[in-house]
């Protein structure tokens, strides 16, 4: 199926968007090709895809039928306000690897910016089909070097036009800056477009307008103090108590608090949106770094891959991270160990934080969090890994001076544990429940889907005030999703306008009442996933990118 490739090309009177349009189109033609050599008569049910450094399996859909049907709750059950059902239906499928995109890799057979000596020592990035030198502008930048860093070495409009409550400013900041001539823009990946969805615009205006009328005096970022304040103190309150008694308990309560610190201040600093003021950002980011973590990979594997790509199956890290133990996507290879996920999910869960530690490692030494090249790290940023990693284990392993070995491991296990359940726990439910999955939004080209729908119909909220002060705003995913350099503690105010303008052109928003009530959903869902059988990629995008898909506008 070619048609959604081509007929935006054809139609686009942008040379440079033709041009990238025409190497897709070159791809898909070529993987089509070799694929009807192989594949069931039926022909290719998923687009091609540009190669990337790992693979996934998908289905190639060459006579498997998969329809899906999305029915409201008739009640609200288990504290459910609302909700979906998603069931797939397949036939036996013929499951080839299929390489898949990246947004840090060059389309096929073109020039290579990344390797190309001419740019390789070039800040580069592209915003809206136009390359740029971001050098002059790292240190001028008011939300701090260590952001833009984000934006070097790929198509940087999603993450631009996301982060910005304001986004002429942002465009004014562009118009600014170098422009790099006879650049290779076309063998870029593109990225999601935000300020081309009428969902997005339409809520945004509504949330500058009524909640942020005084412009410039960056009021969004504002609002966090109290709640920082109060959870350093617990972490430091729970840290002195490990340090003087180590064992099950206090190391339960340091774990605690450790996840505390990662659902919000470290969170919400990394993602620049804790404070108007740079330093108090970045210090509150490399808390990251003493709960275990690392600040940098997560703003790469975070921000770069998980927020820009919400539930995509390609390129959203968290969609394909846990597998091959867990499968949280029907379009992933199925293992025969799946149907006891729902078991064992809860021995994989305290081992989070193992996970983590052996991630950044491997990042560090490939410059790659799997889900976003480091293109943008600087020699500082590399080393708060190590720095970060001799901070976090000097701590824990501290009492080790006055106290028992065998004390001092029974807390750190019991930290470990605790951190890693309460994390996971908390992270995996917003992402993966029925109603998140829809494979509709999700499906086609990350560049012709509409950012905003998105970002909506592939989360789901649960609780309010109570449940943002404790998780930092991650309960209400959905308006974290849509802006993250907002602080958390404005997201009550924000869900209102996000629900009635979501009424207004008919997507879906959902919502729970409590964590208990989404959790009992997701553990469904989990269950579910483990004997679902494995289904194929949706080839067009049920809601369409009309500014770049021009022949869908009608």
């Amino acid at each position: 199926r070619l048609s959604s490739t081509c007929r935006p090309a054809i139609l686009s009177t942008d040379v440079a968007v033709f041009r990238r349009r025409h190497a897709t189109m070159a791809a898909v033609m070529s993987a089509a090709a070799m694929s009807r050599a192989v594949a069931p008569r039926g022909g290719l049910g998923r687009k091609a895809r540009a190669p990337c450094v790992h693979q996934m399996k998908v289905a190639l859909r060459g006579g498997a039928s998969a329809s899906f049907r999305r029915s409201a709750a008739s009640a609200r059950r288990g504290g459910r306000v609302a909700a979906f059902t998603t069931q797939s239906v397949a036939t036996p499928v013929d499951v080839r690897p299929i390489v898949t995109p990246r947004p840090d890799v060059a389309m096929p057979n073109m020039e290579d910016p990344w390797s190309d000596p001419k740019w390789v020592g070039v800040k580069w990035t592209v915003y809206r089909d136009v390359a740029y030198d971001l050098e002059p502008f790292l240190a001028k930048h008011p939300g701090g070097s260590w952001l833009l860093n984000l934006s070097i070495g790929r198509d940087c409009t999603a993450l631009i036009e996301s982060y910005h409550l304001r986004p002429e400013v942002a465009s004014a900041h562009f118009r600014r800056l170098p422009k790099l001539v006879d650049f290779p823009v076309s063998a870029v990946p593109m990225s999601p477009r935000p300020n081309d969805s009428p969902l997005y615009n339409s809520i945004r205006e509504r949330v500058r307008r009524e909640l942020f009328p005084q412009e410039g005096k960056a009021l969004h970022r504002m609002g966090g103090d109290g709640a920082a304040a109060t959870i350093m103190a617990t972490a430091v309150a729970a840290y002195c108590l490990y340090a003087n008694a180590p064992g099950l308990l206090t190391g339960a309560f340091l774990g605690l608090a450790g996840a505390w610190i990662g659902l919000t201040i470290q969170h919400c600093g990394n993602h620049g949106a804790m404070s108007p003021k740079v330093w108090v950002n970045n210090a509150l980011g490399l808390t990251d770094d003493l709960i275990g973590g690392s600040s940098l990979m997560w703003r790469y594997h975070h921000q770069v891959s998980h927020h820009i790509h919400c539930n995509d199956n390609a390129l959203d890290q968290d969609v394909h991270t846990a597998m091959p133990l867990l499968r949280f996507d029907a379009r992933q290879p199925k293992k025969w160990f799946h149907k006891y996920q729902h078991w064992y999910l809860f021995l994989a869960f305290p081992l989070m934080q193992v996970a983590f530690q052996i991630g950044d490692i491997t990042g560090l030494v490939t410059r790659d969090c799997e889900g976003a090249k480091l293109h943008g790290a600087t020699a500082m940023e590399l080393a708060t890994v190590v720095i970060g990693k001799i901070a976090h284990f000097g701590l824990l392993l501290g009492p080790l001076a006055v106290h028992s070995a065998g004390a001092v491991a029974a807390g750190v296990a019991s930290f470990v544990a605790v951190q890693g359940m309460v994390l996971a726990c908390t992270f995996a439910v917003s992402h993966n429940v029925a109603e998140a999955k829809v494979p509709e939004d999700t499906g086609g080209e990350a560049w012709e889907r509409d950012w905003g729908v998105q970002q909506v119909v592939t989360s789901a909220d649960w609780g309010d005030r109570v449940g943002n002060f404790f998780t930092g705003g991650l309960n209400l995913q959905v308006e974290h999703h849509l802006f993250p350099a907002i602080c958390f503690v404005h997201y009550p105010a924000i869900r209102k306008i996000v629900a009635e303008e979501a009424a207004k052109v008919g997507v879906p928003y959902s919502t729970y009442r409590t964590l208990p009530a989404i959790f009992v959903e997701f553990m469904r869902f989990v269950k579910e996933m483990g004997s679902a059988e494995q289904i194929g990629d949706i080839a067009e995008p049920k809601h369409k990118n009309t500014s770049l898909c021009p022949i869908f506008a009608n």
